[in-house]
């Protein structure tokens, strides 16, 4: 069948209703069935009125669009997103805040647009920064009362992991039923850390799919429901872990100690000789520090792994790109 017939027929939801919480209790926006295809549209303030007219950037929370009801999964399912393909606008921003950003002297209050032409970002008239599209925030909703959208935790959510980008899945752990997908905060381009406060923000779609990872195929550590497993990104033939936490030291050893269990179980080692073939050739990084919580993340390639924890092919997967949508 013709690809761009096929595309036409993708369910798309907008950002109309873009929510600031990762809330269980919302009607759905759409539901769809396992492993069908859809689009959701991602907002970005930052391109909008109020930061281009009056620059109150400090009035700004960049949303998720969803809930997305997916048929036939329960909490305690793990459940895989596919991210197939990205398309974004051809204007980002940044800002910085006082108080916020990674460095020592504090940064003033300051904004920045950009224009995207020919896959890159134009920064000033003389340097130009790689498009790299990206998911900046993507979870399911969790018991309870939904998180605001740029926290982050065992359900998702504003992870700023720069490899959740076209041809990469997230495997998540399910907490409520039909699993209640929500994404947005699509960026550019973003270094490690996301360090001035944002990275190039922009407007766009992202097209996506839902499965639920049967359990046999999974090791004992990524079983659980919603105890301690958190959110694992398969990306560019690699396996990474996220951690959360109040310091990166937290988010550091929590990602670290989803990756041994991972592997320790998969290759049947002891925590020991686990921990040395990390050391060597697992590499320890920072996803985002500048929220009031920080995420951190361990990449190791897949290849490390007897049997792979979960599948890396992506089908049908669509590079990136930069376009109006």
């Amino acid at each position: 069948m013709n690809e761009t017939k096929t595309l036409q027929k993708v369910p798309r939801v907008g950002f109309g209703n873009a929510s600031l919480f990762f809330e269980s209790a919302a009607e759905p926006e759409l539901t769809v069935d396992q492993g069908e295809h859809f689009w959701l549209e991602a907002r970005s303030l930052l391109t909008g009125d109020l930061f281009e007219e009056t620059g109150e950037y400090e009035k700004l929370s960049i949303p998720v669009t969803g809930p997305i009801a997916v048929r036939g999964v329960n909490p305690g399912d793990i459940l895989r997103i596919d991210i197939h393909e990205i398309r974004i606008d051809r204007r980002g921003a940044m800002v910085t805040l006082p108080g916020r950003g990674g460095f020592t002297d504090g940064l003033g209050r300051a904004g920045h647009v950009v224009e995207i032409v020919d896959g890159h970002v134009v920064f000033d008239e003389d340097t130009t920064i790689p498009v790299r599209p990206m998911v900046g925030k993507i979870g399911v909703a969790p018991v309870g009362a939904g998180p605001n959208s740029s926290t982050v935790g065992i359900h998702g959510g504003n992870m700023d992991c720069k490899d959740v980008t076209a041809g990469s899945a997230v495997v998540i752990p399910v907490q409520v039923a039909e699993a209640m997908l929500y994404a947005g905060d699509l960026h550019a381009a973003q270094g490690d850390g996301e360090c001035s406060l944002t990275a190039v923000e922009v407007e766009g779609s992202v097209r996506l799919s839902c499965t639920v990872v049967p359990r046999s195929t999974l090791p004992a550590a990524a079983k659980s429901a919603t105890g301690s497993q958190r959110p694992v990104v398969l990306s560019g033939g690699s396996v990474i872990t996220i951690g959360d936490g109040d310091t990166l030291d937290e988010a550091a050893r929590l990602a670290l100690d989803d990756m041994l269990e991972l592997l320790q179980t998969d290759r049947q080692w002891s925590r020991e000789k686990t921990a040395m073939l990390l050391s060597a050739a697992a590499d320890v990084s920072v996803s985002q520090l500048v929220n009031a919580r920080v995420s951190a993340k361990v990449t190791l390639a897949s290849r490390y792994f007897s049997t792979e924890p979960f599948s890396l092919e992506t089908p049908d997967t669509t590079n990136a790109q930069a376009s109006h949508v």
